[in-house]
Parts: C-alpha cells; sequence; structure tokens
C-alpha cells in the first residue's frame, strides 16, 4: 500500500525539519539535505545517488515508518553515522556503534605520519585506545607485512574492532588487546622494539564537554572522549609511557587537542627520552599530531 508520499517530496520535508533543528557538521555547514538523503537510502537499500532516479517513486508504508523511525533519532541529534552504524575512514569503510567514537578526517594525519615512520618495509606498530579499530587496520591495509597491536579499556569498543578486523581480512596481523593504554603490551616482548605508537586518546577536557555538540556530547562515549579537568592527562601518560616499548628511533604519533598542542609539545621536549619533537596539522590547518622520537 502506498500512502502518496514520494522520494523527492520526503527528501525536501526532512531537509526543512532538520534545518529548523540546527542539524550542522563540526565545521557549522548545514547537512540536513545529506543527512535526509543518506537515511531515505538506507530505508530503501539504495546508494544516495540512486535516488536522484526515483524522485517520483511512491514509498509504501513500511518502509516510511522505518525512515521516520531514523529521521526521528536524527532529529535528536544522534550522528547519522552512528544511525547507520557504519563510517568512511581512508577510503575504507569501518562498523561503528555507541560503543566507539566515530573516526574523523583530521586522524587520517595520524595514519600518514606512521607510514611515514613506518616506510615501505615490515614494521611493529601499536595503536593506543583504537576505539573501532579504524587506525589499526587503516596501517595494516597499507602495510602488507607490518605487525599491529591495538589496545582499548572498552570490551564493548574491542567487539566493534574486531568486527571490523574480520570484516577487513587482517586478523593475522593486527591483535586486539584488553585494557588500559600499554597495560595490555606488557610482558608480550614487545619492550624496545615497536618501530611506531599510534595514538588518538581521550583529549577533551571536563570543562569543554557541555560546548560540543550535541551528536557528540550526547551520543559519543565519554570514555573516548574526556581526559580530565584539562584535557592533558592521558596525553602525558602516553608520553611517558611510550618510550619504554619504543625502539631507538622508533616515532610516537600522536593526535591531540589544538588547545593543548603547545603544552603537548612542550612535555615532550622536556622528556629526555624524546628528540626530534615536531608537530603536524591536520587537513583543516590546526596543529594536531605531535611526533617525537625516541632518543637512541
Amino acid at each position: 500500500m502506498t500512502n502518496g508520499w514520494k522520494v523527492l517530496d520526503l527528501i525536501n520535508v526532512t531537509k526543512s525539519f532538520f534545518e529548523r533543528k540546527g542539524i550542522v557538521d563540526a565545521q557549522g555547514r548545514g547537512t540536513a539535505r545529506l543527512d535526509a538523503e543518506l537515511l531515505l537510502a538506507e530505508v530503501l537499500g539504495c546508494g544516495r545517488i540512486d535516488l536522484y532516479l526515483r524522485f517520483g517513486e511512491a514509498v509504501d508504508e513500511a518502509r516510511l515508518a522505518a525512515f521516520r523511525e531514523l529521521v526521528r533519532r536524527r532529529g535528536e541529534r544522534q550522528p547519522v553515522k552512528q544511525i547507520l552504524g557504519r563510517c568512511e575512514f581512508m577510503s575504507h569503510e569501518f562498523d561503528v556503534s555507541p560503543d566507539v567514537l566515530i573516526p574523523r578526517p583530521e586522524t587520517e594525519t595520524v595514519v600518514e605520519q606512521t607510514l611515514a615512520v613506518l616506510g615501505d618495509g615490515p614494521g611493529m606498530v601499536a595503536d593506543i585506545g583504537t576505539g573501532c579499530g579504524n587506525i589499526a587496520i587503516s596501517i595494516a591495509l597499507a602495510r602488507p607485512e607490518a605487525t599491529v597491536y591495538a589496545t582499548d579499556i572498552s570490551e564493548a569498543a574491542l567487539a566493534v574492532a574486531e568486527r571490523n578486523v574480520r570484516k577487513r581480512g587482517v586478523s593475522e596481523r593486527v591483535t586486539l588487546l584488553a585494557g588500559d593504554l600499554f597495560e595490555p603490551l606488557t610482558g608480550r616482548n614487545l619492550e624496545g622494539r615497536l618501530d611506531c605508537i599510534a595514538s588518538n586518546p581521550p583529549y577533551v577536557a571536563e570543562s569543554e564537554l557541555s560546548g560540543l555538540m550535541p551528536e557528540v556530547a550526547r551520543y559519543e562515549p565519554r570514555v573516548a572522549l574526556v581526559s580530565d579537568q584539562d584535557g592533558m592527562g592521558h596525553t602525558l601518560r602516553i608520553l611517558e609511557a611510550a618510550p619504554r616499548f619504543l625502539r631507538d628511533g622508533g616515532a610516537l604519533v600522536l593526535e591531540m587537542s589544538p588547545f593543548t598542542a603547545e603544552r603537548a609539545r612542550a612535555a615532550a621536549e622536556a622528556n629526555d627520552a624524546y628528540d626530534k619533537v615536531r608537530t603536524k596539522h591536520d587537513l583543516g590547518k590546526v596543529e594536531r599530531v605531535l611526533m617525537a622520537e625516541k632518543r637512541a
């Protein structure tokens, strides 16, 4: 049974609804039309581009009800990628859920710099706080001879990472380990052997949480977002512990808040275990990634 609602009608009405809700992306750009199309394409089981060939097609009652439920969730500011359960990162698709941070484009800089450290040959890498596994898996896919150890304190996050590891076919080279930061690496004969340590740790300050977009503050896991009162806690812990596991000349590649970049760099420079401390800007041209080599 049809109800008179056609594809283009639903897109336009939903776009207007999302605009009234003030839905924008992290850069403040309106995404109402895009989000409406993504959700409708999901319900219709087609690609977003295919909607343009189906504007005049009527939508049956069952699909309309399913679409309304997705629109309700997005209207309450649940991230569209979380609703869909997937996200693209480094041109690969990853499962996501409310238990993991949704991968951001700026984190691609962490992967790019890690790959630069590894060069073209084999290497051993640790991804600290892996979440859905996007960093670890992207490294393994780009370097087929690399071995990657990925840790996370959240068992629920590791379950999502495990799905992604299997889907991308890297189970033999990506080892998922449960525990806080470096603790799961202890006792595995990895001390002084890693070529690179990559991490996108929690770095939001407690005081910043209320000012974040509702999509982030309400729906993404606090354990993956917030560090402590000033946002530096996890950054400092990683800077302190990483040299124990790096080989001489190995590198730490650490995502950080642009608000604390100067303090993070100063902390690395004050640590005698490091030299060649530098920072990299992300695609948004903000200081996002700290790099430091272990002094030989």
